[in-house]
């Protein structure tokens, strides 16, 4: 009787998906039913029907809006804008190209182990609906690095981008994907639906062909990391890590090394000075001199996650560790679940073992955020994780000292039309405090942080809008922002010539090539 209930609920949600064409209607369908239907069902075969839909791509593609005023970059890389996925939704990296066409400016995938293992006996996910909370006590469920490899291989292959002047014909398009090796069903369109598909649209053939190749093969500009776990029986962790660099290296943009799940046992010592002291110095080594195939990739970084429980001692000793160059860390996850309770939990799980994830993290996560952006002088990239539901929270954060923020348990709750609805209302806060940019809100309640790192960025920044484009429109009221030219930044009388004659420069060069 349960397994037809269940079937009936399965079939009711990928109909529901499928019968949606647009991201607003697939919200108030997602609000309404898919969202009502999946909290009826095991918390754990609800994840997996999740991840099933979003693998077959049912929801609608949602990454089209990219507004400059999120736009940001951090590790030398370009996000669309600072909203993450954490790690855990697709433990397996089997759904990526689902989940990068959701709106978000990264995903984290994993944590992939170097080998497979079923992680802790089942029940192990547990919602508290009063509190709008997670437990979990996973411990780190993977099928293994081989197998997440076999999964991410399509991304390491260079995709091209082509304006279509004339209608090619069949041959030509299976050849087109041929060579340029697309993650797709060769070909992704019979012979009769193609010839259809342009005697229908023969007035706009060439728009036909290129969002054919948009929808089914180009990929989004959403970054990946890469979230690596030990296995459970490891005599070394160290080495558990290298092994899932050296596997998976080459398809991620970052790579974080957890060490600070509660499911896992000794995990978390891992954070303690000598301990982690170690391990990176062997770890750094072992990506210099035996890894050159991952140096040469497009993974920009390595990261530490670190555990929101670590007291204020541990705290400063991790930092110490981070800040010496020498290990090459170049980001710190703030943060992972908490073994804590806040006497605010008001469901029945509330006493589960587990990591404890959702708005009860939210005020520790963000409190710690602080220190580590304190601590580092704001010269390390943080990822801020914990109890983000609404752009508020993600404002929040960001506002302590988070570069980037990520989100899990706020989708179960809210649907997958948080991360567009966050987008909008986060352009709003940013505007409404006079930022012309998120990069700007940066630590803006940490006010005795001086980072030149952030000064230097919006020299540039502003430079640039000065010198080639208009800035963005503010959202609020609907003109352009008229750029802040003196006092957003302290500026020597010398840096503020150097500025404005490189301006000129950058005019004359203007002029030149118009002239051409």
């Amino acid at each position: 009787m349960l397994k037809g209930k269940k079937l009936k609920l399965l079939l009711g949600m990928v109909a529901g998906g499928y019968i949606i064409k647009t991201p607003e209607c697939y919200d108030v369908i997602e609000q309404n039913v898919i969202l009502p239907l999946s909290h009826h069902l095991p918390p754990e075969f609800s994840h997996k029907c999740a991840l099933w839909m979003i693998k077959l791509k049912i929801p609608p593609r949602n990454d089209t809006y990219k507004p400059n005023m999120l736009r940001t970059t951090v590790f030398g890389m370009h996000f669309d804008n600072p909203i993450g996925l954490a790690a855990g939704f697709d433990k397996d990296c089997e759904a990526v190209s689902g989940l990068q066409r959701l709106g978000f400016g990264f995903i984290e995938v994993g944590s992939v182990t170097p080998l497979p293992q079923s992680g802790n006996e089942q029940p192990r996910l547990f919602r508290l609906l009063e509190d709008q909370a997670i437990i979990n006590r996973y411990g780190f469920p993977s099928k293994g690095a081989e197998a997440a490899a076999k999964c991410l291989s399509p991304w390491s292959i260079p995709f091209i981008r082509v304006q279509v002047e004339q209608v090619p014909d069949y041959d030509q398009f299976k050849q087109f994907v041929k060579e340029n090796e697309f993650n797709t069903p060769s070909p992704p369109l019979e012979q009769e639906e193609f010839s259809q598909g342009y005697q229908k649209t023969f007035q706009i053939k060439s728009k036909f062909f290129q969002s054919l190749i948009e929808s089914y093969l180009l990929p989004s500009t959403c970054k990946l990391g890469i979230n690596l776990g030990i296995n459970k029986t490891t005599n070394n962790p160290t080495n558990d890590y290298c092994i899932g660099i050296e596997k998976l290296g080459e398809f991620s943009d970052y790579i974080v090394i957890n060490v600070s799940s509660p499911n896992t046992p000794g995990l978390r010592d891992l954070q303690r000075k000598n301990q982690l002291e170690k391990m990176l110095r062997h770890i750094s080594r072992r990506v210099k001199n035996k890894n050159k195939a991952f140096q040469d990739t497009a993974c920009r970084a390595f990261l530490l996650k670190i555990s929101p429980d670590l007291t204020d001692e541990y705290l400063k000793e991790v930092i110490d560790v981070v800040m010496n160059p020498s290990f090459g860390v170049g980001g710190i996850i703030v943060s992972n679940t908490t073994v804590s309770r806040p006497d605010s939990l008001v469901n029945s799980n509330k006493n589960e073992l587990g990591g404890l994830s959702g708005p009860p993290l939210k005020n520790l996560s963000t409190e710690m955020i602080k220190k580590v952006y304190r601590l580092t002088d704001g010269t390390i990239p943080i990822i801020g994780c914990g109890g983000v539901s609404c752009a508020e929270d993600a404002y929040e954060k960001i506002r302590a000292g988070a570069s980037l923020i990520q989100l899990y348990t706020g989708l179960v709750y809210n649907g997958l039309g948080l991360v567009r609805r966050m987008k909008t209302d986060l352009c709003k806060l940013v505007g409404r405090d006079g930022f012309i940019n998120v990069q700007m809100a940066v630590g803006a309640d940490v006010p005795d942080v001086t980072n030149k790192t952030f000064k230097d960025i919006f020299k540039s920044f502003e430079k640039f809008h000065r010198s080639f484009i208009p800035l963005p429109p503010n959202p609020l009221i609907g003109s352009v922002i008229e750029p802040p030219i003196s006092g957003f930044y302290d500026e020597s009388p010398n840096e503020k010539r150097d500025s404005d004659s490189a301006i000129k420069e950058n005019d004359q060069d203007h002029s030149l090539s118009e002239e051409d």
